[in-house]
């Protein structure tokens, strides 16, 4: 399931490098961004071992597999996570009451007041591989992607991200995009409750900047 993981995270972050005007190009084990890259997003990901890569004016890159050294290249390690995964729940007759799925640019408004970034384009809730949530009540939302193989969770905004709240996360993921696995990647105290939640570890990924 790692390579649907990585799967899912490269065409998220191709699709989201592609709206904000950027050329990528992909391969078998590699995908390269060039143009304004957002902040946020790898200009490069690999997911193979072993590869003979051109870092020529590359200043972030995620390594899929955890399993490079950049620091000869210039580069510094900013951070270690884990991939995760967990089947969809597959009961949907009692979703959590609290939860909006955008579909105004005025609900589009209040949840990137929530999530703060300036990365994603106001539209994107028009997608329909594309979904955006948030709780008034919790003060938190989180975006739903899929790339109709499995669904990729990010931007999970919450000051506590508890084993409930990923139960609403999960739920909802789930009724809206049913049957994919639902994937993403988490560290430090969000990887605890996810794998609390009933998400698996399934293996590191590295991120470097420049």
């Amino acid at each position: 399931m790692r390579q649907a993981a990585i799967q899912n995270n490269f065409d998220w972050c191709r699709l989201i490098c592609e709206l904000n005007g950027c050329t990528v190009t992909e391969t078998e084990d590699h995908w390269k961004a060039t143009g304004d890259v957002p902040p946020l997003y790898p200009e490069m990901m690999v997911r193979a071992h072993q590869q003979q890569l051109d870092l020529t004016g590359v200043n972030s890159i995620k390594d899929c597999t955890a399993s490079y050294d950049f620091s000869l290249a210039g580069l510094t390690h900013l951070f270690t996570a884990e991939w995760i995964v967990r089947p969809p729940i597959l009961d949907r007759r009692a979703l959590p009451p609290d939860w909006t799925v955008v579909t105004t640019s005025e609900e589009a408004a209040r949840f990137f007041a929530f999530i703060e970034t300036h990365d994603l384009p106001d539209t994107l809730f028009e997608r329909t591989d594309v979904r955006l949530f948030f709780s008034d009540a919790q003060q938190t939302g989180f975006i739903a992607y899929s790339n109709g193989q499995t669904t990729g969770l990010s931007h999970l905004t919450s000051d506590y991200l508890d084993e409930r709240l990923w139960d609403d996360i999960i739920r909802l993921s789930s009724a809206h995009f049913p049957g994919q696995p639902l994937v993403g990647y988490e560290y430090g105290d969000q990887l605890i409750t996810a794998l609390e939640a009933g998400f698996d570890d399934i293996g590191p990924l590295a991120v470097w900047i420049r």
